[in-house]
C-alpha cells in the first residue's frame, strides 16, 4: 500500500513536471505566433502557399481530381495523435509531413513549369511542386466555395487579401491556445457528453452518475449546457445554479447565479425561458472512490451534458467553441443513425488537438444485426479519427445507456459492456491523464509549429525567388539605365547648342543688317522723287517718312529671320525629341505633348515682332497639342508701335534744308572750276576777250573798275544762290539722313534691336528646350523610383529570407521541447 502511494506521488510529480514544461513551450508557441503576426502585418504579407493545377488534357485532368480526391481522403490522417499506442512517442504518422516542410530553398527554386510543359503534359513533380495548402494542418485557411477547390480560390484572391485572412486565423490560434494554457494549468479534468439530437447523451450522464438527475426524453429536450461536479466541491451541499454569465460565476458570490430546486430542473433544461448560459449541478456519489467517476480521490471530473448537435447553428457553434475548453471529448451516437454530417465536422474540428475521442455507441440494444452496424460505425471512424480507431478497444464501446439506468432502478446486475465501457473512460480520464488532458495541448502545439515551420520554408523560397527576380531585374535595367543618362546629357547639351547657335546667329544678323541699312539711308532717299522747289516741305517730309518706312521693314527683315531660325530650332527640338519617345518606347503619336512643337511663319504684316514666350506650363495648347504644321502668325506676333522712340518725336526743321558744309561738295566744285578754266584758256577766242578786257581795265579808272568787281561779285553770288537752290533737294536727303543715322546712333538702335530679337529667340526656344530637359528628366526619376523599388523589396526580401529562415529554426527546435514533454518511461 505504500509503494503504491509512492508511486501514485511520483506519477503526480511527474505530471506536474510535464504540465509546467508544456504551459512553458505553449507560452513560446503563442509568442512565435504574435511575432509571426506581427511580422505579416507591418513587414512582410506572410505568402500563402498555392497548388499547382495540371490539366494538360481531358485524361489527365480526370486522374488529377480523382488523385486529388484520394489525397484529401488520406489526409484525414493528418488528425493522428502525437502518441504512440504506449503513449511514449510522438506518432510515426506525423513524419511525413515535417519531412516535406523542412525542405531547402534550392527544393523551391524553379519550381514552376513552364506554359510549354504544362500544354506537353510534363508532370510538375519531375521539375519540382508548390507547396499545397492542405498539407497545413491548424494554419490552414477555410475558404470554401461551390464549384470552386481551395486552391482556386487562393489563386484569385490578392496577397493582401491573404495575409489578412492568414491575419485572422493566427489571432484565432492564439485564443485557442489560451484556452489550452488554462487546460493545462487547471488541475482538474473535463468531460463534454456530446453527439447529435436525441443521440441519449443526458441518459449517458445519468448512468455513469448512477442518479435519474437530467431529464430524458424521446424528443430532444437539452437545451443548455448542465455541468454535472461533486457536491464536496460546494460544501457538501446538492444545488443547482443557474448562470447568467460564466465569465462572471463564483460559488462564493451569490448574485452571479440563480438557486433553483430539482423540481424545477426539468423545466429549466427543456425551455430554458430565462436564457442562461449554463447549469451547475453539485451531487453527491455514494459509490467509493475507485467506482464512482466524479468523486474518485485523485481529480476533480466535471460532467458537461450539451445539446444535440444539429439543433440550431447557434448551438452548434457554441458547442464547436465549448470543445475547446474540454480535456476529454465523449461522443455518443445513436446506433439507428450513425454519424451524420454535422457529427462528422465536430470530429474533424476537435481531431486538430484531440487525436483520441472516447466514442460511445448508444441504443445498440435496438440494432437487430449489431455485426453490420458495429462494422459500417468502425469504418467511419477509421476515417474520421484513425488513431481513436487503433484504439477501439478502449475508446469505441456498443452500450445502451437507458438498458443500464434501469437496471440500476431494478437493483438487477450491471451490463457487461456499460460496465467495460465506464471503466476505459474511468481509466481514459484518470490513468492516462497525459493522453486525455495533455496529449491534445501538445498536439495542437506541435501541429501549430509544424505548419510554421512548413510555412517559414515556402516564404524562405518565396523571399529567394523574389531575391532572384529583382536582381535579374536590376540587370536588365543597368544597361538602359546608363543608356538613358548618357542620352539625357548628350540631348540635353545638344539642345542648349541649338538654343545658343540660334540666339547667336539671331544676333549677328540683326546687327549686321540694321547697321548696313543705317549707313545707307540716303540711298533710299533717292527713291523719292523731287517735284520740284515749290513742294520741298512735303518733299522733305515724303523723304522722312520713306526712311522711316524702310527700317521698320528692314526690322520686320530681322523678325522674320529671328522666326525662320525659331522655325530651323524647334524641327531641331523635334527631333531629339522624336529620338527621345523612341528611347522611351513611347508609340509615336503626331499629336504627342512635344511632336507638335510649331512651325514658325510670319504674315506680310511689316511690324510683326514674336509675342514674349511664356511659361512652359502656359503655353498655348496649340502649341502642344496641334500638328507640325501649325505656325506662329501674325496673332502670336507683336507689333512694337514704333521701331524708334527716337522716331516717334522727330519733325522737319529749318536746318534740314540749308548745308553750308561744301565739303561734300567739294570735289564736284573743284572739278567744275578746273573744266571751266581749261574751257577758257583752251579757246582762242576767249583768250583775245581777256587780253582785250586787260588793256581795257588798264584804261579805266579806279570807280569804274570798282563797279566792275561788284557786278561780278553779285554774278558770283546769284550763281552760288542758284547752285544752292538747284541741289536743294540733295540737302534734305543729306541733311535727314545723317540727322536720323545720328540720332539712332544715341539711342542704341542696332544693338536694342539686336539684343530684343536675341531675348525673343530665346524665350520662343526656351520652354521646349525645358520641356524636352524635363521630360528626359522625368524618365531617369521614373526609372531611379523604379531602380529604388527594386532595392527597397529585395531588401525587404532579404531581411525576410532571413527571418523565416531563423524562424523555420526556432519552430523546429520548438517542436523537438514539445516532443520531449511525451517522452518518458514512467507515463502518467
Amino acid at each position: 500500500m505504500n509503494a503504491s502511494h509512492q508511486d501514485q506521488v511520483q506519477q503526480q510529480r511527474i505530471f506536474a513536471d510535464k504540465c509546467r514544461r508544456l504551459h512553458t513551450y505553449l507560452l513560446n508557441t503563442k509568442s512565435l505566433l504574435q511575432e509571426v503576426g506581427e511580422y505579416n502585418r507591418t513587414k512582410w504579407p506572410v505568402h500563402y502557399p498555392l497548388a499547382r493545377i495540371v490539366r494538360a488534357n481531358q485524361q489527365q485532368s480526370s486522374a488529377a481530381s480523382s488523385s486529388s480526391l484520394h489525397q484529401t481522403s488520406s489526409g484525414l490522417r493528418r488528425t493522428n495523435s502525437m502518441l504512440n499506442s504506449d503513449s511514449t512517442l510522438v506518432d510515426d504518422a506525423m513524419a511525413p509531413i515535417p519531412l516535406r516542410r523542412t525542405m531547402t530553398v534550392d527544393d523551391f527554386s524553379d519550381s514552376e513549369p513552364t506554359s510549354e510543359e504544362l500544354r506537353a503534359g510534363v508532370d510538375p513533380n519531375a521539375v519540382g511542386r508548390l507547396l499545397d495548402p492542405s498539407d497545413l494542418s491548424v494554419l490552414k485557411l477555410d475558404l470554401r466555395l461551390s464549384y470552386h477547390s481551395e486552391s482556386d480560390v487562393m489563386g484569385s484572391l490578392e496577397e493582401s487579401s491573404i495575409a489578412r485572412l492568414f491575419d485572422e486565423r493566427l489571432m484565432q490560434c492564439e485564443m485557442h491556445i489560451d484556452k489550452l494554457i488554462a487546460r493545462v494549468t487547471d488541475k482538474s479534468s473535463k468531460i463534454l457528453v456530446t453527439g447529435d439530437l436525441n443521440a441519449g447523451k443526458s441518459t449517458l450522464v445519468n448512468a455513469l452518475i448512477r442518479k435519474d438527475i437530467l431529464p430524458f426524453d424521446q424528443q430532444p429536450c437539452t437545451m443548455l449546457f448542465c455541468e454535472v461536479v461533486d457536491a464536496s466541491l460546494n460544501g457538501g451541499i446538492e444545488e443547482v445554479h443557474a448562470i447568467p454569465n460564466m465569465a462572471a460565476y463564483s460559488r462564493d458570490d451569490v448574485s452571479t447565479f440563480v438557486k433553483i430546486s430539482m423540481n424545477d430542473l426539468e423545466d429549466i433544461v427543456m425551455e430554458n425561458s430565462d436564457h442562461y448560459q449554463q447549469l451547475k449541478i453539485y451531487t453527491n456519489d455514494c459509490h467509493s472512490d475507485k467506482q464512482s467517476l466524479l468523486h474518485n480521490g485523485v481529480v476533480d471530473v466535471a460532467l458537461i451534458d450539451s445539446p444535440g448537435l444539429n439543433r440550431d447553428s447557434l448551438k452548434t457553434t457554441q458547442l464547436f467553441a465549448r470543445q475547446e475548453e474540454i480535456d476529454v471529448v465523449v461522443f455518443v451516437v445513436n446506433a439507428e443513425n450513425h454519424f451524420t454530417l454535422s457529427g462528422q465536422d465536430f470530429l474533424l474540428n476537435a481531431g486538430k488537438e484531440k487525436a483520441h475521442i472516447f466514442i460511445v455507441v448508444n441504443r445498440f440494444d435496438a440494432i437487430r444485426r449489431k455485426d453490420r452496424c458495429e462494422r459500417m460505425i468502425l469504418d467511419q471512424i477509421r476515417e474520421l479519427s484513425p488513431l481513436t480507431y487503433e484504439e477501439r478497444g478502449e475508446l469505441v464501446h456498443f452500450v445502451s445507456a437507458h438498458e443500464k439506468l434501469a437496471d440500476q432502478q431494478n437493483g438487477t446486475s450491471e451490463a457487461t459492456s456499460f460496465a467495460n465501457m465506464e471503466k476505459c473512460l474511468r481509466s481514459f480520464t484518470l490513468e492516462q491523464r497525459f493522453k486525455s488532458k495533455l496529449a491534445p495541448a501538445q498536439r495542437y502545439a506541435m501541429n501549430v509549429l509544424y505548419d510554421t515551420q512548413y510555412l517559414a520554408a515556402e516564404n524562405v523560397a518565396t523571399a529567394t525567388k523574389r531575391i532572384q527576380e529583382i536582381n535579374a531585374a536590376l540587370r536588365e535595367g543597368m544597361p538602359k539605365y546608363e543608356t538613358l543618362l548618357h542620352e539625357r546629357s548628350e540631348t540635353s547639351r545638344r539642345a542648349e547648342g541649338v538654343l545658343d547657335g540660334s540666339c547667336l546667329e539671331v544676333r549677328r544678323h540683326t546687327t549686321a543688317h540694321l547697321t548696313n541699312t543705317t549707313v545707307h539711308l540716303q540711298d533710299v532717299a533717292e527713291k523719292v522723287v523731287y517735284p520740284g522747289l515749290f513742294s520741298l516741305w512735303g518733299y522733305a517730309e515724303s523723304v522722312l517718312l520713306t526712311m522711316v518706312r524702310h527700317l521698320e521693314h528692314e526690322v520686320s527683315e530681322c523678325d522674320r529671320f529671328a522666326c525662320f531660325t525659331i522655325q530651323q530650332a524647334r524641327q531641331e527640338l523635334s527631333r531629339l525629341e522624336a529620338a527621345r519617345q523612341v528611347l522611351e518606347g513611347a508609340p509615336k503619336n503626331k499629336n504627342s505633348s512635344f511632336a507638335s512643337i510649331a512651325t514658325v511663319s510670319v504674315s506680310d504684316d511689316d511690324s510683326m515682332l514674336l509675342k514674349p514666350a511664356p511659361a512652359t506650363s502656359d503655353l498655348p495648347a496649340a502649341m502642344w497639342n496641334g500638328d507640325l504644321s501649325a505656325s506662329v502668325t501674325a496673332s502670336q506676333i507683336r507689333s512694337i508701335g514704333s521701331i524708334s522712340n527716337a522716331l516717334d518725336t522727330v519733325q522737319l526743321e529749318l536746318s534740314d534744308f540749308v548745308d553750308l558744309d561744301f565739303s561734300h561738295n567739294w570735289g564736284a566744285l573743284t572739278s567744275i572750276s578746273a573744266s571751266a578754266s581749261m574751257t577758257l584758256f583752251a579757246t582762242k577766242p576767249v583768250v583775245n576777250n581777256m587780253l582785250t578786257l586787260m588793256k581795257l581795265s588798264s584804261t579805266m579808272g579806279t570807280h569804274t573798275a570798282r563797279r566792275l568787281m561788284v557786278a561780278t561779285a553779285a554774278l558770283v553770288g546769284l550763281g552760288s544762290v542758284f547752285y544752292i537752290l538747284s541741289d536743294m533737294d540733295g540737302t534734305v536727303r543729306r541733311k535727314l539722313s545723317s540727322r536720323v543715322s545720328l540720332m539712332l546712333e544715341k539711342e542704341g538702335f542696332v544693338e536694342c534691336h539686336a539684343e530684343r530679337l536675341t531675348t525673343e529667340t530665346s524665350r520662343a526656344i526656351r520652354p521646349f528646350v525645358w520641356h524636352l530637359q524635363h521630360t528626359f528628366q522625368r524618365m531617369v526619376e521614373a526609372e531611379e523610383h523604379k531602380r529604388a523599388d527594386h532595392l527597397r523589396r529585395r531588401h525587404v526580401a532579404q531581411d525576410s529570407q532571413i527571418y523565416f529562415d531563423e524562424l523555420r529554426a526556432k519552430a523546429q527546435e520548438l517542436v523537438g521541447a514539445v516532443r520531449a514533454v511525451s517522452i518518458d518511461a514512467n507515463m502518467c
